[in-house]
């Protein structure tokens, strides 16, 4: 009998040979055209055969993705979460978020199908269960790991519901392995899935894509987000393949919006901007979709403690950067990690004497752009001067900061590279500082 699996050998013979006789009629290309002839006979070998799409070669010239990633018309924005976290997030978040329409409640967001952009294989499903500061139990969050060919990996993220039958393909819940706690279980997968199916459901998620061919981003500290799978699986006694699929190459994130097909690519642009779609992306490359963490300056992420990783499943930093929506407006996104801002400072009228930040409500700070040494863009600090901020709003409509922070770059007797800042109170503009500028000792000291 003559199978396809012959049919596809033959195939795959005769489009290497047809390239081998263009190698002898044109020897100034011979070098690539031999390249070229192995690598299309084993692709073609290897799509026939079932390998995983990990194997498989990307096309040349032809965008990552063929579909959406939900029904465009559900879709009220896409916001570029650029390289600023928000609470609760890993450092940092160079990903988009898929932002829905009004659900038929006040303050509801409608629930849309997120789905497959492309032929790809899921090669994980994670489940987390989302809890609030007391601990109660918020409801299950879904991520969704695919693979579409040999360079391009991507991610579904915040999903609120798994598709049942993706679930029972994969031996439902029981066939989950614990990573680290009953709240976070994982699974590796084969599953194929076609462009247009559906993932899961959600009234909004998150997408990130990993261009495994791109020129990784700069970073202050790379190894600071490289994953050792090895190593956490001796401390969750998890299969090291499992936290391989799982496990993010932050530094080579790209903007998924960017590999859509033209069709596709020029209205889901239209869409970026902030989560309920009043402010529009500005500027150039308005996703942003990228690290900021810029080496020798200000700019990016800052640790709370000298040994912070990416093994770390809380967030223990601080982000300086610009806006995602608006690069002309910068952003301390805090935290409540600085101690020294206290609720006093941000709503003296109805906190007068609070001594503490635990209840603060804000998710950062932002100030738009000034100069000498007054509310510097952090990219361009690249020296131990101090510098101060002024003028700072909680979140982007709160109210004013009542007092400046205090910022300087320093190294430590090692060599390490830290960040001191310190809100004070005692003054409300810049210029009614002291000069030489200095820290009272109520400073918060953050590590690269």
């Amino acid at each position: 009998m003559f199978g396809s699996g012959d049919a596809t050998r033959l195939a795959a013979g005769l489009l290497t040979a047809a390239l081998f006789g263009a190698a002898i009629a044109w020897p100034n290309a011979g070098t690539r055209v031999v390249e070229r002839a192995g690598e299309l006979a084993a692709d073609t070998l290897s799509r026939a055969e079932g390998a995983p799409m990990a194997e498989r070669l990307c096309a040349i010239g032809e965008p990552a993705f063929s579909g959406p990633f939900a029904n465009i018309d559900d879709v009220l924005s896409v916001s570029p979460l650029g390289g600023v976290t928000a609470p609760g997030e890993i450092l940092p978040a160079p990903y988009i978020r898929i932002n829905t329409r009004s659900g038929d409640k006040p303050f509801e967001r409608r629930m849309t199908n997120a789905l497959a952009p492309a032929k790809a294989d899921i090669v994980a499903i994670e489940r987390r269960i989302l809890r609030d500061p007391y601990g109660r139990a918020l409801g299950p969050s879904w991520t969704v790991h695919f693979r579409s060919c040999e360079k391009i990996s991507f991610y579904y993220d915040r999903l609120d519901q798994i598709d049942p039958d993706l679930l029972a393909r994969v031996g439902g819940l029981r066939a989950f392995t614990e990573v680290g706690s009953p709240d976070h279980l994982a699974i590796k997968s084969t599953l194929r899935v076609n462009t247009g199916d559906v993932i899961g459901s959600s009234d909004g998620f998150d997408v990130g894509l990993h261009d495994l061919d791109a020129t990784p981003a700069p970073m202050a500290r790379p190894e600071r987000y490289r994953t050792d799978s090895f190593a956490r699986a001796e401390v969750f006694d998890v299969a090291p393949d499992l936290l391989a699929s799982i496990n993010l190459d932050t530094a080579r994130a790209r903007c998924a919006i960017d590999y859509l097909p033209r069709d596709l690519k020029d209205n889901w642009a239209n869409k970026l901007g902030d989560s309920w779609g009043i402010r529009r992306a500005k500027g150039e490359n308005a996703c942003r979709a990228a690290l900021v963490d810029t080496p020798g300056t200000a700019q990016g992420a800052w640790f709370t403690d000298a040994a912070h990783n990416a093994a770390t499943t809380k967030v223990s930093a601080i982000a300086l950067s610009p806006d995602a929506i608006d690069p002309e407006r910068l952003i301390f996104a805090l935290h409540g990690k600085l101690t020294s801002l206290t609720a006093s400072l941000l709503y003296p009228a109805k906190t007068m004497g609070a001594e503490t930040n635990s209840e603060i409500p804000t998710d950062f700070l932002s100030f738009t752009k000034g100069d000498g040494r007054i509310n510097v863009p952090f990219a361009e600090i690249n020296d131990h001067s101090p510098y101060c901020y002024q003028r700072l709003r909680s979140n982007f409509i709160g109210p004013l900061m009542n007092g400046v922070i205090l910022l300087q770059r320093q190294e430590s007797k090692n060599g390490q590279e830290l960040l001191k800042i310190e809100a004070r109170g005692d003054v409300t503009s810049c210029i009614d500082l002291e000069e030489p500028w200095s820290f009272t000792g109520n400073e918060t000291v953050f590590y690269r």
